[in-house]
């Protein structure tokens, strides 16, 4: 039972590592597609060399996606085989910050 919560938390720490690269990836492609845009238009240039910037944002926004869809539930997991001590969205468990001390 541990090994498998020790091979959860590597994995998570393994896809937290890819998401956090591509989500770093797809910001710095969709900079890259608006400065080519504004560039082309600017320009006024009857080259469509922008279109592949924009064609890696919207691959890497899918990726990215799939991801972090991944990543959510990989924590789920290891959420409910680590036990439900204390939920915090649990409405009939309040927040930890709602408690008096």
């Amino acid at each position: 039972m541990e090994q498998q919560q020790c091979g959860a938390r590597s994995g998570l720490r393994r896809i937290d590592r890819i998401t956090r690269k591509v989500g770093i990836a797809l910001c710095w492609s969709h900079a890259i597609a608006i400065a080519l845009t504004a560039a082309e238009a600017i320009l006024r240039t009857a080259t469509s060399w922008w279109v592949i910037s924009w064609a890696l944002t919207a691959a890497l926004l899918v990726i990215w996606v799939l991801l972090r869809a991944a990543q959510k539930g990989l924590l789920r997991g290891a959420a409910s085989t680590a036990g439900r001590e204390a939920d915090p969205c649990s409405p009939e468990e309040p927040p930890h910050y709602d408690r008096a001390a």
